[in-house]
């Protein structure tokens, strides 16, 4: 495991309020908005126009990081769209309770514009859910790779908060990390065993930004040792 690992944690903060609005009822509480804000800028994330957020495995956080991390995006006044990578498993628009489609299945079998899929979700916050495919999780995530769906998003002036797979269990989980340059990987404080996320790591080319969620948790050893602090 390289000590370069990049390693923040989600821990309460004094943070000054947002002065902008949010919109409507979101499923996140404020606290942990402003928790992901710290943590954010702390592993260096809010200069970026893109981040893909992953896990190790199921169970850690990761969308509910996702949906914090695209409000703080928001909240700085920077459009922004929240793309659900999660085929196999899409949750983001049952989880802001909003449609699934038309989502990125219709928009890849050119059934509706990149337009048409941008779901206003809040002030300055967008959802591009991932609709229904007409091929399998990972067909759909190799004509993303293939396409200019990202880059026509950042061309439009929008940051890219991506809720992807996680590394392991899911066929489309490394594919999906690939595509961002900028990876944050959420690891649950004192549940996942350092061997999962090692092996975790391992697949990717590059080691990943870690943010632990564990508001109540200190940082474990294996995790010091492993960022090198």
């Amino acid at each position: 495991m390289s000590s370069s690992l990049n390693v923040s944690r989600l821990a309460p903060s004094r943070l000054p309020k947002r002065t902008r609005e949010r919109g409507p009822d979101l499923p996140v509480p404020a606290a942990f908005v402003d928790e992901c804000r710290l943590a954010l800028q702390m592993v260096g994330v809010p200069n970026i126009s893109s981040v893909g957020i992953t896990s190790s495995v199921r169970g850690e956080g990761r969308t509910i990081l996702s949906i914090a991390s695209a409000l703080v995006f928001a909240d700085y006044g920077v459009p922004t769209v929240l793309l659900d990578l999660d085929l196999e498993r899409p949750c983001l628009a049952s989880r802001l309770g909003i449609p699934d489609r038309p989502g990125l299945g219709e928009l890849l079998d050119g059934e509706a514009t990149l337009a048409e899929v941008l779901l206003p979700v809040a002030n300055d916050l967008f959802l591009l859910p991932a609709g229904r495919l007409s091929t399998s999780a990972p067909r759909a995530m190799a004509e993303v790779a293939s396409s200019d769906l990202l880059r026509n998003i950042q061309r439009q002036g929008r940051a890219i908060v991506a809720d992807l797979p996680p590394l392991l269990g899911s066929s489309i989980g490394r594919p999906a990390a690939c595509l961002f340059t900028d990876l944050l990987l959420v690891v649950r404080a004192g549940v996942v065993p350092a061997a999962t996320v090692k092996e975790a790591v391992a697949t990717l080319p590059e080691p990943p930004r870690v943010v632990l969620n564990g508001v109540h948790s200190r940082i474990p050893l294996w995790a010091r040792r492993l960022a090198g602090v």
